[in-house]
């Protein structure tokens, strides 16, 4: 293999940079650019939003659309569902999914590894496959149009989840938990004192990840739910578009005010997130 030469070296070095760069802004620009248009799309009247390029910037700063969203009552009853669910589904994921992921990863039980990838296997089959047999169970148990309906399916945790949890609490030292084995600890006090305290970042990703899909979570509340009572952010601001007509400008804004949450969370744990996915690894 001939070697290039040294004073061609850094011309490639360059232009390699180069190329990653730029390949790197065009995939920025793919994910920032629906937020770059909702914000502006949401700072405009609605004769504006329509007469105009949705690439143009407002002309000046309209906020009666957050106005005509934020006084109606029937926002805050939607979020409220919303933050009530999202709370509820987040602490039985977390909660669960910490139990059955030290169970996976610390605990020696016959066929431990075979029912693992069992389970895992179910992240190869889509969501919208088990929507009908998740649906009928939920009539048949007369719970269908209630609140147990829209985080019951979820509530015990989510493959995901659990499999991120358990490489990183595979990752730790397998002789701490052999010392507090020997010292007489008990499985539960080696899960709460040590466990937990050492899992910490993980156990943060993983609460981040089910409190953005909670939040996020459309199609499953929409089939689920029938009454306006019921229902949950996301599918109140898809039902804007048949109350309001084609008045875009209101779902754009009601779409900012859902995304505060997401963002304000993102940005205070940002660290702890990619923290655990440096530490993370695949083991077995």
């Amino acid at each position: 293999m001939t070697a290039v030469p040294r004073n061609q070296q850094a011309p490639l070095r360059t232009a390699r940079y180069t190329l990653f760069y730029l390949c790197l802004t065009a995939i920025a620009v793919v994910f920032v650019a629906p937020y770059v248009l909702a914000i502006f799309g949401a700072l405009k009247p609605a004769s504006q939003v329509l007469s105009s390029s949705p690439w143009s910037p407002p002309t000046r700063l309209y906020l009666g659309n957050f106005r005509a969203i934020l006084s109606g009552d029937d926002f805050w009853r939607y979020l409220g569902n919303t933050a009530a669910i999202t709370v509820v589904l987040t602490a039985g994921q977390v909660t669960f999914g910490v139990l059955a992921a030290y169970a996976f990863a610390r605990l020696q039980f016959p066929g431990r590894d075979r029912l693992f990838l069992v389970y895992l296997a179910t992240l190869m089959v889509p969501n919208v496959v088990t929507l009908v047999p998740l649906y009928t169970m939920m009539r048949q148990f007369h719970l269908a149009n209630t609140y147990w309906a829209i985080f019951l399916p979820y509530v015990l945790g989510v493959p995901y989840t659990i499999f991120l949890m358990r490489q990183y609490f595979m990752s730790l030292p397998s002789e701490i938990f052999a010392a507090a084995r020997v010292d007489g600890c008990s499985e539960w006090r080696i899960l709460t004192r040590i466990l937990l305290p050492m899992g910490r970042p993980i156990i943060i990703t993983a609460t981040l990840i089910a409190f953005v899909f909670g939040w996020n979570n459309f199609l499953w509340p929409l089939i689920v739910t029938d009454t306006t009572s019921k229902q949950v952010l996301t599918v109140s601001i898809a039902a804007l578009q048949s109350s309001f007509g084609e008045q875009w400008n209101l779902v754009l804004a009601a779409s900012l005010v859902a995304l505060i949450p997401l963002l304000v969370i993102f940005a205070v744990f940002q660290k702890h997130i990619v923290r655990s996915i440096q530490l993370s690894g695949v083991n077995r």
